[in-house]
């Protein structure tokens, strides 16, 4: 009996364990993928096998770089990670006992490539024929650091690459395909950023230091962007080295230094990473000195200058969550006091502060590789303070032909005019938005949303001579800007969109994406659809095409950019219809060789209810000669040789007020032909791109340029290796320049009611005469060409990494015209000077990594 019931308790204990085991013998193998020198990877490729080198599992990293195997059972196992591009990581001898969760993180090292067939394209730098993003534009932030002439800066960088051009050479403002550059959107770690620039527009504020990730989409972007008509810019900085506690590199040239610090998260059993940057410029401490000595300025004065502070915190990854925190901090400003001894004419005192703050908090959140969700809450800051004043001699004057002595008998004269100018403004903004991404065999479907608060103060007061207003109501190239204004505004942004990527063969994919906005400004609501499609025709030819509808809201934060001053009072924006415009996108790429790449893409944009200042009309008297045929400047200048009008003639006059008052398009083609770095010996590098563009505005059915209409624009970069330990770059620009309008003669002043005559001379004072519509932009600036060249030399010692390097902007010095300045001279023609843009600019420097 003993023995019996012994033999029940033991096979009853046996199916109990059994049952038991049997529902925890799995394990999970969870971890993320990141490059070495810090910054996630995706689509990365892990194998789990045995030791007979018998594969079991596959996964890919998401876009957050982890990925999860499930139901592992009880054994050793090898770990593999490949990416085209990076040098393959392993992880061998994993013990998984069951009822366990394993976390191993891996990293690659992108020095080591080894792809031999085309067909097998690095993904590095290939865009996956499954994307069907038309006319995207990666640039790694590597590059932009040896790119010759754009000051290692971002924006300036984006200025070489098909369809993407500069306003002028102190601008890093983006012109993409014939549209403004407050028509791009331009986000950072999912944060959009109003106002990305630094010195007035010569720098931007991104740190290409810091960057992983830069992508702009210069027409057809996906449903996730809007209230955008034209192009988007999205930039992500690198998390932090996650092998050390701390690293650093620094880099110095004559115009400003740069610091960057990172490292892993010093606490026990936290995972994670940390980096912080910062930049300061010091022509305020090299020029500036030099300048008061010469008494070109007062010596409580300074120079332009700025300075920032960025910080990236990652917490993670926990399990199937992480938290990533950053912050910004940035100030610029100028204070210029003309001294005693000033030469020139004008004398006007400039002072400047601005600022630019972001603060941000992201939660990731992964449970497995088919399904990913980013919120993010963010805080952004942009405010100035300004003040400009003083006197200017009458612009219709040549400046340089007259000495001190004789600008004091000008200023008895009457012909200094005095200008002053005040203003005050903050935009702050308040954003939740969520990305979420599923995953499944055929389909990727995105789904998301976003509400911001903006908050707007504006205050300005502009004191105008009267002669000046005169001047400036006559020249069209000036906008109409009020004498005072005060506006405080809060508004609500809020938008919803999905996309669905679907795989209709293994070579044909469609994407169909909606967007909904809402724009409390003026209390409307949009509803934006876009089809993209991307056809296979073999694995290194792929034809893209894209259409959307896009809108973008009025607002004063797109003022900056847009140069033009709008009164957005509730009244008159209740009134606005949000600008719209229709993307029609036409590509077809192919890689040649693993080394080289072509694209040839064809655009059109369509432009609607564009926002302009309205036209008024306005009454005037008009002067007349009494004789017209004699063009005698003696006889001109009496003022009884002029009759007035018996009354008063009807004008346009343009005002503050905005009105959805015009319409245009853009369309053209762009060539683009570049050479890939293959491995790390790879001599030469570069490309060369070619793009046609026509932009056109339509008011009132007249068809005139748009201000950044530039029919031809050609770019070749190169880097070639000359040496294990020395490199050197050049980059080439030949560009068709914009549009202008010249004076077609000259008119004499009107103020007031009157002729506008010099007392004691008793002489009629002129202006220029731009001429009617027609002339609006009718004339071209010379074309523009620049070659900039580099050469940097490598080297270590002190266990440091070394560079030095040496570049050159516009090595032959050629002039290029960014405007005129007109002038009328003693027998009243129009005379022109040519305002130049950057002459040959040396720049040394030192980079150095720790």
């Amino acid at each position: 009996m003993f023995y019996k019931n012994s033999f029940i308790i033991f096979i009853t204990f046996f199916l109990i364990r059994a049952a038991v085991s049997s529902a925890q013998t799995t394990s999970v193998i969870k971890g993320s993928v990141t490059k070495i020198n810090g910054g996630v990877l995706e689509n990365v490729l892990l194998t789990l096998s045995t030791s007979t080198s018998k594969k079991l599992l596959e996964a890919e990293t998401g876009s957050d770089g982890s990925f999860k195997f499930e139901g592992v059972l009880p054994g050793k196992y090898d770990l593999k990670a490949e990416l085209n591009g990076y040098k393959p990581a392993e992880k061998k001898n994993i013990t998984a006992f069951g009822s366990d969760t394993l976390t191993i993180d891996l990293l690659m090292d992108d020095e080591t490539y080894t792809t031999e067939e085309i067909d097998v394209v690095s993904e590095r730098f290939r865009q996956a024929q499954n994307d069907m993003r038309t006319s995207l534009l990666n640039l790694s932030p590597k590059t932009t650091r040896v790119i010759p002439g754009v000051g290692e800066d971002v924006l300036r960088s984006l200025q070489t690459l098909p369809g993407v051009s500069a306003p002028n050479d102190f601008s890093s403002q983006l012109i993409v395909r014939g549209s403004g550059p407050d028509q791009n959107l331009i986000v950072m770690d999912n944060i959009e950023i109003f106002n990305p620039y630094r010195l007035y527009g010569v720098f931007s504020m991104f740190n290409p230091e810091t960057l992983q990730d830069i992508t702009l989409i210069t027409g057809g972007f996906p449903s996730r962007y809007g209230d955008r008509l034209s192009a988007v810019l999205d930039v992500s900085n690198s998390e932090g080295n996650k092998q050390k506690y701390f690293t650093g590199q620094t880099n110095i040239n004559i115009a400003n230094a740069n610091l960057v610090f990172s490292g892993k998260m010093p606490f026990r059993n936290v995972p994670g990473s940390w980096i912080v940057s910062t930049r300061r410029s010091y022509y305020d401490l090299i020029l500036g000195p030099f300048a008061k000595n010469a008494g070109l300025i007062d010596e409580s004065a300074s120079f332009p200058s700025f300075e920032d502070v960025q910080a990236k915190i990652t917490f993670g990854p926990f399990k199937d969550h992480k938290f990533v925190l950053n912050g910004i901090y940035s100030r610029d400003g100028v204070n210029i006091i003309p001294g005693n001894s000033k030469e020139l004419s004008d004398s006007i005192t400039v002072k400047d502060q601005s600022a630019n703050d972001v603060l941000g908090i992201s939660w990731h959140y992964a449970p497995n590789t088919r399904f990913l969700s980013k919120t993010t809450l963010s805080w952004y800051r942009n405010k100035g303070d300004a003040q400009f004043g003083g006197e200017l001699l009458d612009p219709v004057l040549d400046r340089e032909i007259y000495t001190p002595e004789v600008r004091d008998s000008l200023r008895a004269l009457g012909l200094f005019l005095g200008i002053g100018f005040k203003s005050q403004y903050i935009f702050r903004k308040f954003s939740l938005v969520n990305n979420t991404i599923f995953l499944s065999d055929d389909h990727k479907t995105e789904i998301g949303g976003g509400i911001d608060l903006l908050k707007t103060d504006l205050e300005f007061k502009l004191d105008l001579d009267e002669r000046l207003k005169a001047i400036f109501q006559s020249n069209p190239n000036f906008n109409a800007i009020s004498e005072g204004f005060i506006e405080g505004k809060d508004y609500l942004r809020g938008n919803l969109y999905a996309q669905d990527r679907l795989k209709l063969s293994e070579i044909l994919f469609v994407q169909i994406g909606t967007r909904f906005d809402y724009f409390a400004i003026n209390n409307k609501v949009y509803l934006s659809p876009r089809l993209n499609l991307s056809y296979a025709i073999d694995k290194i030819t792929t034809v893209r095409a894209g259409t959307g509808l896009y809108y973008q809201s009025p607002g004063y934060e797109k003022l900056f950019d847009a140069q033009v001053f709008y009164d957005l009072s509730k009244e008159t924006a209740s009134r606005l219809d949000a600008e719209r415009s229709i993307h029609y996108v036409l590509g077809l790429e192919r890689w040649f060789t693993n080394e080289v790449f072509g694209r040839f893409e064809t655009y059109y944009k369509d432009f609607s209810n564009l926002i302009v200042q309205q036209k008024l009309t306005g009454y005037r008297y008009e002067f007349y000669p009494n004789d017209p045929n004699n063009y005698d400047p003696n006889y001109l200048r009496d003022p009884d040789n002029w009759t007035r009008s018996s009354t008063k003639l009807p004008y346009d006059s343009l005002t503050s007020i905005p009105i959805n008052g015009a319409k245009g398009y853009s369309y053209g083609f762009e060539l683009y032909l570049e050479k890939k770095a293959l491995n790390p010996n790879t001599k030469l590098t570069g490309w060369v791109s070619y793009s046609f563009s026509v932009a056109n505005r339509d008011r009132e059915g007249i068809i005139t340029p748009f201000r950044y209409d530039q029919r031809h624009s050609l770019n070749i970069v190169a880097n070639y290796k000359l040496l294990r330990w020395l490199e050197i770059g050049a980059r080439f620009n030949y560009s068709s320049n914009f549009p202008v309008t010249v004076p077609v003669g000259v008119k004499p002043r009107v103020v007031g009611d009157s002729l506008a005559v010099l007392p004691i001379l008793n002489i009629v004072q002129f202006d220029f005469d731009f001429g009617g519509q027609s002339n609006l932009f009718a004339s071209k600036k010379p074309v523009y060409h620049r070659l900039d060249i580099r050469a940097t030399a490598y080297t270590q010692f002190w266990g440091i990494d070394w560079g030095f390097y040496l570049d050159v902007i516009n090595v032959y010095n050629r002039q290029n015209v960014i405007g005129y300045d007109f002038y009328i001279d003693y027998n009243l023609q129009v005379k022109q000077k040519v305002i130049g843009q950057f002459p040959i600019l040396p720049t040394i420097g030192i980079n150095a990594r720790f």
